[in-house]
């Protein structure tokens, strides 16, 4: 039996990109022996209308003849992959939401911005056959309002749930130079302000003294951030002063599970999200989590997992942190229920299992 051909689109690059990420894993996964990928990729952003890539995308779709082509995100990427599908006479054309700029500050380019807000992205969302989002909160947005019956419901983000999360830990952290009596807390995002990197080194330095300190000279907390971005200088200045803690900048990893197997604590003050696939990822390796109560953290955390606090309240933040990096038994309690919130509703298999069954149904239209 002929499976049917499926267009996989995405734009970014790896260790940087949560859809990008979430492609490599369905592209890996047991969906590839129902349908055929293929895939549409783009590394770099675009900065306007890309007549080029239209061409080769145009030409490649037409090739394959998909059955459906599968565009990841709105922004200027997810729209040339909208009207490359259309151009090319694609029937069917599934667009997942994973984000918005109407949630971005974009200092300098608000031209920019508003061309994105009010022409790119509902272009998109008018020429796309189907929608969906990745979380509850996205899925109840004004702007997804009135798509009526082309809305398909929510498809979570999935991760894979390691069988032994903490197996490597210590010797993980001796690769990182972090002792024995160590706190780690790692923060893994793109290095911009939405993040909350602001808000997390004022933070930082509202920290009540270590207990552990007090009891032992040899025990530090230390902040792990892996990631890259636009904003890396202005946010390495603003953590440079963190209080007693150590702050390390790892840049852009494709370690990141390593990573979490080492630390001890997830931190992620975003002042906005969908669905972090860092989020759900820390949680499936144990980690507790502090984050802001914003967008789909709210309902990950909502079964346990972790503390949530307001966006945007360094003193809430650091309220949340201090009793947690103090409190080993505390943080594997958090820890334990966050992994079984991940195992039971954003699991890899639970994406997957989402993710066919949209396409049967958008198929068998």
């Amino acid at each position: 039996m002929t499976r049917p051909v499926v267009v996989q689109h995405s734009a970014g690059t790896p260790g940087a990109n949560g859809p990008l990420t979430a492609v490599q894993r369905v592209l890996a996964s047991p969906l590839a022996n129902r349908y055929e990928f293929v895939r549409m990729h783009q590394d770099a952003g675009n900065g306007g209308l890309n007549v080029p890539l239209l061409r080769k995308w145009v030409r490649l779709l037409r090739r394959v003849r998909p059955a459906l082509v599968h565009v990841r995100g709105l922004q200027n990427e997810g729209f040339h992959g909208v009207l490359a599908a259309r151009l090319a006479g694609c029937p069917r054309v599934l667009v997942t939401v994973h984000g918005t700029v109407r949630d971005l500050g974009q200092p300098g380019r608000a031209w920019k911005r508003r061309a994105l807000v009010h022409g790119a992205e509902p272009a998109t969302l008018r020429l796309a056959t189907h929608v969906g989002t990745v979380c509850e909160y996205a899925a109840g947005r004004d702007f997804l309002r009135g798509l009526g019956p082309k809305f398909v419901g929510v498809i979570p983000n999935g991760v894979p749930l390691p069988t032994r999360p903490r197996a490597a830990r210590d010797r993980l952290r001796a690769d990182l130079g972090l002792r024995p009596d160590d706190v780690a807390m790692i923060a893994v995002s793109r290095l911009t302000w939405e993040k909350g990197f602001g808000v997390l080194a004022d933070a930082l330095r509202r920290l009540p003294p270590s207990a552990a300190r007090s009891q032992s000279s040899a025990a530090r907390r230390v902040l792990l951030v892996a990631g890259d971005g636009p904003d890396r200088a202005g946010v390495s200045a603003a953590l440079a002063d963190a209080g007693e803690v150590e702050v390390r900048l790892l840049g852009n990893r494709l370690d990141v599970p390593d990573l979490l197997a080492a630390a001890d604590l997830f931190v992620f003050p975003t002042l906005h999200e969908n669905l972090s696939n860092a989020l759900l990822e820390a949680m499936a390796h144990g980690l507790p989590v502090v984050a802001s109560a914003v967008g789909g953290n709210v309902e990950v955390l909502r079964s346990g997992g972790g503390r949530l606090v307001a966006a945007g309240d360094p003193d809430a933040l650091a309220a949340a942190l201090a009793p947690l990096l103090d409190d080993p038994a505390e943080r594997n309690h958090l820890g334990d229920l966050g992994r079984k919130v991940v195992a039971e509703g954003y699991s890899l298999d639970v994406m997957l299992g989402s993710l066919d069954r949209v396409y049967q149904r958008v198929i068998g239209e």
